[in-house]
């Protein structure tokens, strides 16, 4: 890179900014992947009974991946604003933010669970058109929906302490629950031990109950453990205005982000789901590799959000903040290729895990190879877009981006692709995760304008 080149772009060359990225994204990076091993898992024990039973899960969660991206919307602008107090060691604000976060998800969370709850057929023929797999599904959601609070409420005490850059606790608590949600499911799912055989339910409340230990594991440490903030149930009571106001500022439209682009994320499998069985066990086992690998960049895209939002509160100038914002998207760079290769490296032993038609484990290895291809900008959407304009208080431009994006370029044109076209399969798949470069390449030009940067502290 020559001299103009670094006035332009300029990046950050301490090593130690890189390696307080990479020590608070690992225990993030093993949280996230004992989250989908869970999944991953579920859909291998299922499918080795059938792939009618693998189908109906997987489309079943994709209710479930809605509203965990939506508790990540109400979390990640509490995330936010704490880790811009954090920058100021305000700890008082702090604990207010812990109550008003935890208030907010649980009355969100309570609504959603009691819709899927009583409601469930009318969720499942949204991904299905099959009947058997409408009736499978509404079975798991029924008792999933019993998880809905404690984990919603689990999320946003896991950002409130990334916030103040307490990462260890997010490993023990799913250390602990994610293993346990295995066994549980393999135990229900199959009836042993001496517990009862129950299918696609068991996998539903092996999930309810990891889901509880998890959520009592960290009501204990956050609020008889964690000695930095000191938080008490009777903070749960604690009001501010002004705090309020801007956490209701910041997480609207980071939530109706998160609204757009997982109902736009989730269209794949609801627009698979009407295309036949094979389409939708092919795209379910891809999907299911594309979240495995998506972990290392979920880690890092906290990381960097935590990094940039302490950096903002602590009052860092313009320049500095620019120069760590360009390298968070030359992380994201370089990561998504790296995971891109990681993807066809693993892509053939994972799918035979499968019980796959002939046709569904091809269209599962060219679903693979569209994410593979992709994934360098989805590292910098995740980054750029994501991370780093939300952690300066612009959650606005990656919910304008997802609306024009997705909801008006690639879905519309992968469903006329799909049911008036009647394109491959592949080209559709193909449409709908174009939307990745244009968002990157949004988030890349917010980021160059340097007018999403705001100090929330002294607001």
């Amino acid at each position: 890179m020559n001299t103009t080149q670094r006035k332009t772009f300029p990046i950050v060359t301490e090593k130690r900014f890189y390696t307080n990225i990479m020590v608070l994204a690992i225990p993030i990076i093993i949280q996230q992947f004992l989250r989908v091993s869970v999944d991953t898992a579920d859909s291998i024990m299922l499918g080795s009974i059938d792939q009618i039973h693998m189908t109906a899960v997987s489309q079943a969660q994709q209710i479930f991946f809605i509203f965990y991206t939506l508790c990540h919307g109400f979390s990640a602008g509490c995330s936010v604003l704490i880790a811009q107090y954090w920058g100021k060691q305000a700890k008082e604000e702090i604990k207010t933010l812990f109550a008003i976060g935890i208030r907010s998800i649980s009355i969100f969370a309570i609504l959603v669970s009691a819709f899927v709850m009583f409601f469930p057929n009318v969720f499942m023929r949204i991904y299905s058109n099959d009947l058997e797999i409408i009736t499978l599904g509404s079975s798991y959601l029924q008792i999933a929906a019993c998880m809905y609070l404690p984990c919603a409420i689990s999320t946003m005490l896991f950002a409130c302490c990334r916030g103040i850059e307490q990462v260890g606790i997010s490993f023990y608590a799913n250390a602990i629950s994610y293993p346990l949600n295995v066994f549980l499911d393999y135990c229900f799912i199959f009836g042993k031990f001496g517990l009862p055989e129950m299918g696609i339910n068991g996998a539903a409340l092996g999930a309810v109950v990891a889901r509880l230990v998890e959520f009592l594991i960290l009501v204990g440490y956050v609020f008889f453990r964690e000695k930095n903030i000191g938080l008490k149930f009777k903070d749960l009571l604690r009001r501010d205005k002004k705090l309020s106001r801007n956490y209701y500022l910041i997480s609207t439209p980071i939530i109706a982000h998160e609204l757009i682009w997982s109902t736009g994320t989730t269209a794949g499998s609801a627009i698979t789901g009407q295309m036949g069985k094979t389409v939708v066990g092919g795209y379910n086992v891809a999907n299911v590799l594309n979240q495995l690998v998506s972990c290392f960049m979920n880690g890092t895209l906290h990381a960097c959000s935590v990094t940039m939002g302490k950096t903002i509160g602590s009052g860092a100038k313009k320049k500095e903040i620019k120069k760590q914002a360009n390298s968070m998207l030359v992380i994201g760079f370089i990561g998504g290729i790296g995971i891109g290769i990681l993807t066809l490296v693993v892509s053939i032993p994972f799918i035979s895990l499968y019980h796959l038609s002939a046709e569904a484990r091809t269209y599962a290895k060219w679903f693979v190879l569209i994410f593979a291809i992709i994934w360098p900008f989805s590292g910098m959407e995740m980054t750029g877009l994501i991370a780093t304009l939300r952690a300066g208080g612009d959650g606005k431009t990656g919910f304008i981006a997802d609306i024009f994006t997705m909801w008006m370029i690639t879905i519309p044109l992968a469903s006329l692709g799909a049911f008036v076209f009647h394109w491959s399969p592949i080209v559709v798949i193909a449409i709908i995760k174009f939307n990745i470069v244009l968002e990157a390449l949004v988030g890349i030009a917010r980021i160059r304008s340097m007018k999403w940067i705001r100090n929330l502290t002294s607001e």
